[in-house]
Parts: structure tokens; C-alpha cells; sequence
């Protein structure tokens, strides 16, 4: 019952006996929930997708309210004022969410990054836009560079695009080196992408900064110590608290939130590489100070720990 009437019931005031109403109900097959019978009335509840039925049937009836989250929002459409903020909250926040404000283009040569930005203009990708089809951005992207640019890859993170390319004339084949993979900042191993090398930890262990991961020294069979080619990466759990505010403007609260979320997510995009990921998103504050609105958000990402 408790359960019923917090998701939404309507209140009746029938009048008559107590037996008269449950006979009615029972003859209509009406449920009913906490009957209380008064002087000449009786006070009960009633799902309300059965509110038609009262009507027809009780020919002396009163409907009194409608409880729990239902109610709320019955009593939510009769205001102007704040359907049209719903629907405000709601249209911003899908329009927000789909929108890109930055383009960020990563690569070896300031010329082949220029002729990018260039051929982006004139194929009137000008921040910010509309999210597109980044697949079909990038092949559209590639034909128009294939004499220039050897590899490209373009990824939506957060409310920015991500374009990585390679230069064709710096398209060389990586050489093998011997240094060992070390750990850029604390961190629980998610996964290892390693080619070559002697892995030194596990998965899902903790690791601290400064850590070697992947050594370029492995021990033989024979107690002497062979050293080795390191290729590859680790991939961890990392964390990070971001801080974003802005002027108490007054606007609706779900406007000021989603704004602030987006800039917290727009602050950490900037501090994610290529094949970095988001893994969760928690929201530890959100408080108005000093005329200020501040919100803080806690990151876990999936990260390259050591690539610089």
C-alpha cells in the first residue's frame, strides 16, 4: 500500500455506507486501498487509471487529491511556468549533449595541421555544430587529404572532436627501442597492450608513479640476464577531481547543471590522449556560494600511463 501511494493514487470521497461502496466495488471490480468509513461518507483510494470507472458508478462522489509522484505531476501541468521549464531543461539538455565546441587536431607537422583546419573550413565544419557521423567525417576527410595525410583518425570525446593524423611523408616504420615502461602517475592496471618486453605486474593491481611495468630485462634458465626489445603500452584506472563555476545567473537549476557538467567534461577531455577513455562519472558537488554556482566532478578514466 505504502508502495502504491508513493508511485500514485487518487483520494475519493464517496458518500454512502461503507457496504454500499464495496459492494459497487466489488460488482465493477474496482480496486480499492485504505477504506476509512465516516459519517455518510467513506474516504478511499483508488488507482487512477480507474478514475472513470468512480465517476460512472458513484453518483455521489468527491475526488480529493492524487498522492505520490503521479500527483506531483498532475499538479505540475496545471502550471505554465514550470512545464515550460521541464520542457526547456529537456530540449537544451539534448541540444547541448549533441553539440561540439572544439576540435583538436594532433600531429607531427604544423603544415598538414593547418591544411586540416583549412579543408574542415571549407567542408563548413565550423565550431561549434551539430555532432555528425564521425566515420563518415573521416572518410569524407581522407579523400580530400589523400595526397597529403597517411593516417587519420577522429573520435568524439566529450563535446570536442579528436583528430589524429599522420603526415604521408613522416609515415615511417617505428623502430625497436629497450626502454622500459614506467608509470606516469598512480594508478590500477586495466590492461596491458605490450608487444615485446618482461611485464612486471598484474591486472588489477595498484602501481604508484615512477613504477617500472614492463621491463627490457628478462632472467634465463641459466641464472644470467637476457635483455630485451619493449614495445607497448598500460592501460590503468586513473582519478581525477574536476572543479568548474560560473555566475549565479539565475537561470533554471537545470540549465546551470548542465552547463557545468559539460565544461567539467570539456576540462577533461583536454587531459585525455588517443584510445584514453572515460569509465564513470560522479557527481560530489553542486552548491551555490557567494553569488558563484560550483560544481565538482570526480573522473575515473582508462588511461596510457606510460606514453609521455
Amino acid at each position: 500500500m505504502k508502495n502504491k501511494k508513493s508511485i500514485g493514487l487518487d483520494q475519493w470521497k464517496l458518500y454512502g455506507s461503507l457496504l454500499h461502496v464495496l459492494q459497487i466495488a466489488s460488482r465493477f471490480h474496482i480496486a480499492m486501498y485504505d477504506a476509512q468509513e465516516y459519517k455518510g461518507y467513506v474516504i478511499v483510494y483508488v488507482p487512477v487509471y480507474e478514475r472513470h470507472i468512480i465517476f460512472a458508478h458513484f453518483e455521489n462522489c468527491e475526488h480529493l487529491c492524487t498522492t505520490g509522484m503521479l500527483g506531483y505531476l498532475f499538479r505540475s501541468l496545471k502550471k505554465p511556468a514550470r512545464v515550460a521549464g521541464i520542457i526547456c531543461a529537456v530540449i537544451l539538455w539534448y541540444g547541448l549533449s549533441h553539440m561540439v565546441y572544439a576540435i583538436d587536431i594532433k600531429g607531427e607537422d604544423d603544415e598538414s595541421r593547418a591544411l586540416i583546419q583549412k579543408t574542415l573550413k571549407d567542408m563548413q565544419i565550423v565550431v561549434p555544430f551539430y555532432e555528425k557521423d564521425t566515420a563518415q567525417l573521416k572518410t569524407d576527410l581522407k579523400k580530400k587529404l589523400e595526397n597529403k595525410i597517411a593516417w587519420l583518425e577522429i573520435e568524439k570525446k566529450g563535446s570536442r572532436y579528436q583528430i589524429s593524423y599522420t603526415p604521408k611523408e613522416f609515415a615511417i616504420i617505428e623502430q625497436l627501442k629497450h626502454e622500459e615502461l614506467i608509470a606516469r602517475c598512480d594508478g590500477v592496471i586495466q590492461r596491458f597492450d605490450v608487444l615485446h618486453g618482461n611485464k612486471l605486474h598484474k591486472v588489477n593491481e595498484f602501481v604508484h608513479k615512477g613504477d617500472v611495468l614492463v621491463s627490457n630485462v628478462i632472467d634465463t634458465s641459466s641464472n644470467s640476464k637476457e635483455e630485451l626489445f619493449v614495445k607497448g603500452r598500460v592501460f590503468a584506472y586513473t582519478w581525477k577531481d574536476v572543479h568548474v563555476q560560473m555566475k549565479d545567473d539565475k537561470m533554471p537549476k537545470a540549465f546551470q547543471y548542465y552547463m557545468l557538467l559539460f565544461q567539467a567534461r570539456d576540462k577533461i577531455s583536454e587531459q585525455m590522449k588517443k584510445d584514453d577513455s572515460l569509465y564513470k562519472e560522479n557527481i560530489l558537488q553542486f552548491s551555490k556560494e557567494a553569488g558563484k554556482i560550483n560544481m565538482v566532478v570526480h573522473y575515473t578514466l582508462i588511461q596510457d600511463i606510460t606514453t609521455p
